[in-house]
């Protein structure tokens, strides 16, 4: 799998180990995202590190996870994102969705 899991309390984040997300890892992503909040978890961190593309479908299960974590007052937020992945959601206008520290 290129996800990787850490839990710290109420906290998960998940750490993307792919350099391109095409989309192929979306049912992957999700269901880490469901169990993780079925846990407990109060808050899911993204750590997009490694990542220096993505596609509509890569950004598809972000706004998916998103409006899961909200039904569910989880907060989601998307952090160590590259100039290129931060440039593509600022363009889309997804910064007032989803939260990028």
């Amino acid at each position: 799998m290129d996800m990787r899991v850490q839990h710290n309390g109420d906290t998960t984040t998940i750490i993307i180990d792919k350099e391109k997300l095409l989309g192929t890892e979306n049912e992957s992503f999700k269901t880490l995202v469901r169990d993780s909040i079925e846990a407990g978890s109060k808050n899911i961190v993204v750590d997009l590190s490694n990542v220096n593309f993505i596609t509509s479908m890569g950004i598809e299960s972000f706004i998916h996870a998103c409006a899961i974590c909200k039904v569910k007052y989880v907060t989601f937020t998307l952090k160590n994102a590259q100039s290129t992945v931060k440039n593509v959601f600022s363009t889309l206008k997804l910064t007032d969705l989803i939260r990028i520290d």
